[in-house]
């Protein structure tokens, strides 16, 4: 799903890391971690995704991302995706 969302190519992988649930009493927070490798199995970028979700009516979600180098140094982008 994610990976449609940032615009991963096909012929990239796109492995996730590491994942983290934090849960309360009025939002839940998912936060997952990727590497996006190139055809060659080189990282070229790094993605962390977390998805907020409202326990309380309305319930609605968001998802943000931040795309980093693949030394995790600096961002690249980041911003809401559309779901």
């Amino acid at each position: 799903m994610y990976r449609e969302l940032l615009g991963i190519p096909q012929e990239h992988k796109f492995i996730r890391t590491d994942m983290k649930w934090d849960i309360g009493k009025k939002i839940d927070i998912d936060t997952f971690w990727y590497d996006e490798k190139d055809t060659a199995g080189n990282i070229i970028a790094k993605y962390i995704v977390k998805v907020t979700k409202f326990i309380y009516p309305p319930k609605k979600s968001a998802i943000s991302f931040q795309k980093f180098t693949p030394d995790s140094l600096s961002v690249l982008s980041s911003g809401e995706l559309a779901h």
